[in-house]
């Protein structure tokens, strides 16, 4: 169990890291909208870790992708619906149909990482 914490918090770790890279070149000095996802990000890990832990173990570690894909609906539904973090970041609203298309490619986004982290696991796990 232990394994599938850790090489879900490595990959975690790292999308934080680049993703805060990219916030601090793109984004101009005022993060005031970006604060809510920032304090999101600092919480990543974590839940990927735990959300691991919880896998069913028939799943492990061939339907990782597919456990990690169910977080991001979850996730991205929670971010673009129940929190509207686009309009918040944006500072204008944003158009439930292009929320729609963000909840979509947030999903696509997880099933792929959710593909490292299994690598992640089969490498731990020899």
């Amino acid at each position: 169990m232990f394994c599938r914490f850790a090489a879900a918090t490595a990959v975690a770790s790292a999308l934080v890291a680049i993703a805060d890279l990219v916030v601090v070149v793109v984004v101009p000095v005022p993060l005031e909208g970006f604060a809510p996802i920032l304090a999101l990000w600092c919480m990543l890990p974590l839940v990927w870790g735990l959300w691991a832990m919880v896998a069913p173990r028939a799943w492990v570690p061939e339907r990782l992708p597919v456990w990690g894909t169910i977080l991001g609906v979850l996730a991205g539904a929670l971010a673009m619906f129940a929190l509207n973090l686009p309009s918040r970041m944006a500072g204008v609203a944003v158009p439930v149909g292009y929320r729609a298309v963000g909840l979509v490619l947030l999903i696509f986004f997880y099933y792929l990482l959710w593909m490292l982290v299994r690598s992640g696991y089969r490498a731990l796990a020899e």
